[in-house]
């Protein structure tokens, strides 16, 4: 229907037009310095859709039609704009000066805008032409690779559910054993409005002008209390005065999978399989002539060779959207945005579909009272119209399981005998496990009132109201139980009974107040700014959900025809409530546009914490020295702006801690059961703490920026010391205490960093090219804890002078060559023979415990970085962007990397193992074995360390602009189409085990991370 919709206005836009009166304009487009002729100019005819660049010898022509009126509109990157008066000329060579490349941009901050050469914080700016015409669904996965020290981890959940989380500066979240991981993504601030990940997540990244990243305090401390993590500022596009704009943007394209598991077939498993069990002195599974039946597939009934994840998966899923634009206007301008995104998932039956709307006005009422709104909206709804399944569950799906035998019935046997792991056929829970859906909706909107009272001095007013709401319904099917092949008898462990239905229903709304007044004044050599503001937010979320069982059939969907079984119904809720008042302000001063100072403080008080640890202060300080503007510097013409920065900030978190946890909460809930009734009670279950407050961070930092030779060098390099402390640990308290722990302020983290980044971009005639560079090094550690000598939490250690995410288990040197040599070494247990890994002794005590645990590496990314290329000729466009990390691991064991794991198949890796006839003590794996014989071999140890390190293209695009002629023809005043790919290349550095993402490894396996390759088109009308 949308494609249809598109095509009438097209047909419309192209047709019934009368041919105007042609007046051609030509000349030259040249540089007034060394007047050198000037390619791909842009050269626009003032209020119509007319335009044309320039060739790669300057020259262009352009009809302007009769009126002696007309005003050419020119632009060129790294050049002053100009608007020229043609008259009753019919030849115009047109000279540009080159400006001072980035000295008048403007940088959206907290609360207002600088010019970028008076930043004195480190703000990173990216635009929208780098994050455009990707075919991602997230704009979290937009941003990976543009900006150092912004680190997008990207995430394999299934269709809405691949959003990637965002960190600034590296990680400074502790978790203790016991302790749920806490989010600590930045803030996100969309058009002055405080909004969630997953609201940035769904905006359209064609409706996006500018993005904003304040990585240092004193940028970020305006916005006090949440701004421990930074804060991501996104503007949106206006409208602007003048003939009104029309745009479509859209893709289509298929998504596959990065990495799939990849498990041996049949024949190999079945092999493997015994010499598991011989060695572990057990009789064989299969007989020769049962894997000669696998080899040859002559009996697919009982030994067939089945690819689950073929069976399970498509192999490629469709991605589409689409994007129209419409802005313009005079007095009252706007810009409205329309969206449809469909994407379809790799498990068949399952898809999501996005609509979007988008409207900004902008009235000017007077000279004085300017109004302007936002508003947005997203709908997004899942369908899933079978049943869904884990993939831990379908790793476990052996091949010699059928998927189905050859009398219709599903697959029972394992290598010819019945087996209970068929019940977890994936393709049977596919087609009868039953269906699901969901809708959300969000709702963001705001208005904005300017008021200028006299010159300079401007009072601002927003309000806004956000709200979300989610029903979500899932039906699980009553299943028949799998009929046993040989017997032809029903197997009733294979039923799932009964069937169930669950809904639940989610709401949240934010309100903010918000006003600011802010007085700017120039006097002589002095530029001075005075913000001050205050702010008042409040949140609320609330959940209902219920469900039944036992449904009459598969096909209801309502949840009155279960059986009102007290037994059966599930029915729970919950309400939570914050808010936040806040007093900040900010003044600005530059001297003789030299020396540059800013001030920043903020007040906030949150509800989240008692009454007497409420109130913070956040304040913040920079200093910037443009050494370029000195005298001594007048000579140095290849330095076209150099400055120093330097800041010092507080900052604070207060999504460390729940809504309620300085007060005694009460549960009310199922306490015991007595005389065969359900007994409630009311008590108190977990400990409060009246002295919890925020968590707080202090950042140093220095920074240069460097534009050198014309604005075609452009160099920023930042070094940062970052503490955060006060982190909010949950402790081990006493038996007797007999409730759950509070949170205490308990821990610290110490991030230390270096940013650095470098654009080059230059041309040679029409060719035009740019290279850029990024990287970021972040050095971390914990610098107290309750416990000095370390919280061991699980594989992970917490520990005073090491970084976060430390390994903490059993070194290994390679495995045991023989049984001797087993004999003669210490070793983990008696279990521990030839081919067996083999631990390191490292207290010299002559056994192996927890004493010989140590630190063996990090799964943290500290060193991030990125490339980036750009070139175009006449009207052909290239773009690459790659992003990578290295000196990183990751710990993958159970159905990852371990043979038969809790009955899992093998994999390529198991054939590069240990034997008998082959004993190498530098094998990539074990002599195989099954879980139940394999405890020496899966202790924590960094035998199951693989290396993470990888360099990924994630983006290549290739475009074609067509010239004007044809656009005149076709009534257009822009076409362009392209080809694009997400993920298309990855060099890894794990040469071991090589069917892994390392971007985003599962030990467990799941939902796989997907590359993409569409093509584009881009319509201006």
């Amino acid at each position: 229907m949308i494609r249809l919709h598109l095509l009438l206005l097209f047909v419309f836009l192209t047709c019934g037009f009368a041919k105007a009166q042609v007046r051609n304009i030509f000349g030259k487009t040249l540089d007034k310095a060394d007047n050198s002729p000037l390619p791909g100019v842009s050269i626009m005819l003032k209020g119509s859709k007319k335009g044309v660049q320039s060739d790669a010898k300057g020259n262009f022509t352009l009809d302007v039609g009769s009126a002696a009126s007309a005003v050419l509109i020119v632009n060129y990157v790294g050049y002053g704009s100009q608007q020229i008066e043609v008259g009753n000329k019919t030849q115009l060579d047109i000279y540009l000066v080159q400006a001072d490349q980035g000295l008048n941009e403007v940088v959206v901050v907290g609360y207002g805008t600088q010019k970028k050469v008076n930043l004195t914080g480190s703000v990173a700016s990216i635009s929208s032409a780098q994050i455009t015409g990707r075919p991602v669904t997230s704009m979290q996965n937009a941003l990976q690779g543009i900006s150092p020290g912004l680190t997008v981890k990207s995430s394999t959940g299934d269709v809405g559910g691949d959003i990637g989380g965002l960190s600034l500066r590296g990680t400074n979240q502790i978790t203790l054993a016991g302790q749920s991981a806490v989010s600590k993504e930045p803030l996100i601030v969309v058009d002055g409005i405080p909004a969630s990940p997953a609201d940035f997540a769904r905006i359209n990244s064609n409706d996006v002008e500018s993005i904003s990243v304040l990585k240092d305090a004193a940028s970020a401390s305006i916005y006090g209390n949440r701004a421990a993590n930074g804060v991501i500022l996104v503007t949106t596009k206006k409208g602007k005065a003048g003939v009104m704009n029309i745009e479509y943007n859209g893709y289509y394209g298929q998504q596959a999978p990065t990495n799939i598991p990849k498990y041996l077939g049949s024949p190999q498993y079945a092999r493997l399989l015994n010499e598991a069990l011989k060695n572990a002195g057990r009789p064989v599974r299969f007989t020769d002539e049962e894997i000669r039946k696998f080899d040859t597939g002559e009996d697919s009934d009982k030994y067939p060779n089945t690819d689950w994840y073929k069976a399970s998966l498509r192999k490629n899923a469709p991605l589409q959207d689409h994007q129209i634009s419409v802005s313009g206007g005079e007095k009252i301008k706007f810009y409205s945005g329309f969206g449809y995104m469909n994407q379809e998932s790799l498990k068949a039956g399952k898809d999501l579909d996005r609509y979007s709307f988008r409207l900004n006005t902008n009235a000017t009422v007077n000279k004085r009272l300017n109004l302007s709104t936002t508003s947005s909206f997203t709908q997004e709804m899942f369908q899933m119209g079978k049943g869904d399944y884990s993939f831990t569950t379908l790793n476990r799906n052996v091949p010699s399981i059928p998927i189905r035998h050859t009398d219709g019935t599903w697959g029972s046997l394992n290598g010819g005998v019945f087996d209970p792991l068929v019940s977890g056929n994936t393709v049977r829970t596919i087609e009868e496990g039953g269906r699901s859906s969901s809708k959300e909706q969000r709702i963001n909107t705001a208005v904005n009132a300017d008021l200028t009272l006299i010159e300079g001095l401007v009072l601002r007013g927003t309000a806004s109201y956000n709200a979300y709401n989610k029903t979500a319904s899932t039906f699980t099917n009553e299943m028949a139980p799998i009929i046993n092949f040989l017997t032809k008898q029903p197997v009733a462990s294979t039923a799932v009974t009964p069937n169930a239905l669950d809904e639940r229903w989610d709401r949240n709304n934010r309100m903010l107040l918000q006003g600011t007044a802010e007085y700017e004044k120039i006097i002589g050599k002095h530029y001075g700014k005075i913000l001050a503001g205050t702010s008042y937010e409040s949140f609320q979320s609330r959940f209902i959900r219920a469900g039944r069982k036992d449904f009459p059939n598969n096909d209801l969907g309502v949840i009155n025809a279960g059986a009102n079984n007290p037994n059966f119904n599930t029915n729970e809720g919950n309400l939570g409530e914050w808010a936040i008042q806040s007093f900040f302000g900010r003044m600005n001063y530059v001297f003789n546009d030299r020396y540059l100072l800013e001030a920043n403080i903020r007040f906030d008080k949150s509800s989240r914490f008692g009454p007497e640890n409420r109130l913070a202060v956040f304040p913040g300080f920079s200093a910037g020295w443009r050494i370029s503007q000195e005298e001594f510097m007048k000579q140095v013409k290849w330095i076209d702006d150099l400055k120093l920065r330097a800041s010092w900030g507080k900052l604070g978190n207060q999504d460390n801690v729940g809504n309620y946890d300085y007060l005694d909460l009460l549960v009310s809930k199922f306490a015991y059961s007595f005389a065969d009734q359900t007994q409630n009670g009311v008590w108190q279950e977990k400990g409060s703490n009246s002295k919890v407050s925020w968590e707080k961070t202090t950042v140093s930092n220095l920074g240069l920026d460097l534009s050198m030779f014309k604005g075609k060098v452009n160099l920023t390099a930042d070094y940062y010391v970052r503490n955060t402390n006060d982190i909010l640990l949950s402790l081990q308290s006493a038996l007797e205490y007999g409730l759950v722990a509070p949170a205490q302020n308990a821990g610290s983290v110490q991030n230390k960093g270096l940013e650095l980044q470098l654009g080059y971009k230059n041309n040679i005639g029409a060719f035009t090219y740019g290279i850029g560079a990024n990287m970021a090094k972040v050095w971390n550690k914990i610098t107290s804890l309750s416990s000095a000598d370390g919280n061991i939490n699980d594989k992970y250690i917490y520990k005073v002078g090491e970084p976060l995410g430390s390994f903490y288990m059993y070194k290994t040197q390679g495995l045991f060559a023989s049984d001797a040599d087993a004999a003669a070494a210490p070793k983990i247990n008696s279990a521990s023979k030839g081919g067996d890994i083999k631990y390191m002794d490292l207290n010299g005590d002559g056994k192996i415990d927890a004493n010989d645990r140590t630190i063996v590496g990090n799964d943290q990314p500290f060193f991030t970085y990125g490339f980036n290329l750009n070139m175009g000729y006449k009207g052909f466009d290239f773009s690459m962007l790659a992003q990578g990390v290295t000196n990183v691991k990751v710990y993958l064991d159970n159905e990852a990397s371990m043979a038969f794991f809790n009955g899992a198949g093998v994999k390529p890796i198991h054939e590069q193992r240990w034997t008998v006839e082959n004993p190498d003590p530098n094998a990539a794996y074990p002599r195989v074995l099954k879980s139940e014989n394999n405890t020496q071999n899966t202790v924590f140890s960094d035998f199951w360390l693989f290396n993470a390190a990888y360099l990924r293209i994630k983006s290549l695009s290739l475009g074609y602009t067509f010239n004007d002629p044809l656009l005149s023809k076709m009534h257009l005043g822009g076409l362009r189409i392209y080809l694009s790919a997400t993920n298309p290349f990855t060099v890894r550095a794990d040469k071991r085990l090589k069917d892994f993402d390392p971007e985003v490894p599962s030990a467990r396996s799941s939902y796989p991370g997907l590359k993409s390759y569409v093509m584009g088109l881009s319509v201006r009308f």
